[in-house]
């Protein structure tokens, strides 16, 4: 077993931590509990320890960015994933030994646990964190629809907002920006994803996992590249490059009818346990959809953008089955019952598809892309003092700025990274990435410049970095 090897980047912002288990001869007689629990027990010992306090860190900045609780709406999410876990551990132990999801989910389910003990039994700072805390960690982009479903007072009330507020409101809402961009003449193919959350969530480790287990026909990807964070065992924003030759990215969207909450049920797997699941079983994008939608959550309620670049021939065509888009919402997904249409109805075509802010940059730009420097542009473009499509408002473009908002409307709020790769780099699992919000012809963000309450433990002040290559293997 190779040692965890943490490299710093962008003052202690950004980690790149490679994880690799190879598979030596005392492997061959591990059964996939052991190995799953090893790798993420080996987690916590290589890298939690060389930084000190970065998951608690992460944890505090998650409970302030996702807003204050009460005592007792947090025991409500609580009891919510402790009934979900329980009904998830009891079908991994009747289910494992005849079903290939149940035995994948049994693996990932042991990494998690391997996560847990191994921070337990060496813990970083003396505030140790518990079982709720991993399970926050892990499922928080779940919790953003929890809050709704257990809290059905703190929904927003469309009708009673002014066109500013809902302006304000969705952009809060809304969660990353995401393009695949192949060239007129099939010369490269590029994927790109800008992360939008609240600018305290910016303490990121970028992931490069190996599971050499051989005895593992079922996992099709052995070998995976994420952005991420610490504690977590998935992206959250989603950006993966597998081995199977896929690539996988996400966008949040929004939901507008309520009623569909009635449908969010915790006898269901989670959606970043779906992702995981996916991820590793599937061999093309139409195998991941058929993975992803079994007991559906109806938590995190996404667009997923499958590449298939064993689809992708340079110089000649795209195969059928290059590109799938997977949804989700709670119970069937059907356009008209998400709310959109109504919305649209009541508040304006900047809120549809076509027409969104976002949809008319991209389709007005695209076409400049011819490189991964253009790439790395477009997916940090914000110019929203000039930009017509942009209507003076910061949040209206590709890579948002909730800070630059109006002051009483200001928040450290909306785009904070970029990963882009291309054909090539993504065959290696490389990738270039940014952390921070962008400052592409806009001043750079900096703490110390506003007031704001929110926590930003371990975190820099400023955030001027570059691009920064990310691979499994150091140089």
């Amino acid at each position: 077993m190779e040692g965890t090897r943490p490299v710093k980047f962008f003052a202690s912002c950004f980690l790149l931590l490679i994880l690799r288990l190879p598979c030596s001869k005392a492997n061959y007689s591990l059964n996939g509990t052991v190995y799953y629990t090893a790798e993420g027990y080996h987690i916590e010992f290589g890298v939690l320890d060389q930084e000190k306090g970065v998951a608690y860190a992460t944890y505090d900045d998650n409970m302030n960015t996702t807003g204050k609780s009460s005592e007792s709406f947090v025991k409500s999410v609580g009891k919510w994933f402790d009934a979900q876990e329980e009904w998830m551990r009891s079908k991994i132990a009747s289910e494992s030994s005849n079903s290939t999801l149940w035995k994948q989910m049994g693996n990932i389910i042991s990494q998690y646990d391997g996560l847990i003990a191994g921070y337990t039994a060496h813990p970083a700072t003396d505030k140790v964190l518990g079982k709720f805390a991993f399970q926050l960690l892990n499922g928080v982009g779940d919790y953003i629809t929890l809050r709704d479903v257990l809290n059905p007072e703190g929904r927003p009330n469309w009708d009673k907002m002014t066109e500013d507020e809902i302006l304000t409101k969705v952009g809060r809402m809304g969660h990353c920006s995401a393009l695949i961009k192949v060239l007129p003449g099939y010369e490269d193919i590029f994927a790109g994803h800008s992360s939008w959350f609240e600018y305290g969530a910016t303490m990121r480790i970028y992931k490069h996992y190996h599971f050499s287990l051989r005895d593992d026909p079922s996992r099709v990807a052995k070998r995976m590249s994420f952005s991420s964070y610490a504690g977590y065992l998935v992206s959250l924003d989603d950006f993966y490059i597998m081995d199977s030759g896929l690539i996988m990215l996400q966008t949040t969207n929004s939901m507008f009818n309520d009623s569909l909450l009635k449908d969010v049920t915790p006898q269901s797997l989670l959606a970043w346990h779906r992702v995981r699941l996916a991820n590793v079983m599937a061999h093309n994008g139409k195998e991941w959809g058929e993975v992803y939608k079994q007991y559906n959550s109806g938590t995190y309620n996404n667009q997923y953008m499958i590449l298939d670049l064993k689809q992708v021939e340079l110089k000649k065509t795209l195969l059928t089955g290059a590109l799938w888009v997977v949804e989700q919402i709670p119970g069937l997904v059907i356009y008209n019952l998400s709310g959109f249409p109504e919305f649209v109805k009541k508040h304006g075509l900047s809120y549809t598809y076509q027409l969104a802010p976002r949809a008319e940059i991209f389709r007005r730009d695209q076409g400049k892309v011819v490189d991964i420097e253009s790439m790395k542009y477009i997916l940090r473009y914000n110019d929203y003092p000039k930009d017509p499509y942009s209507d003076k408002n910061p949040y209206n473009s590709i890579c948002s700025r909730g800070d630059l908002l109006t002051p009483s409307d200001s928040s450290p709020s909306g785009c904070y990274d970029t990963k882009v790769t291309d054909y090539s780099r993504a065959k290696s699992l490389m990738s270039e990435a940014i952390s921070g919000p962008t400052y592409q012809g806009l001043p750079v963000f900096c703490w110390s410049h506003f007031k704001f309450p929110n926590k930003h433990v371990g975190l820099p002040d400023c955030y001027d970095f570059d691009f920064v290559t990310m691979k499994p293997k150091l140089q």
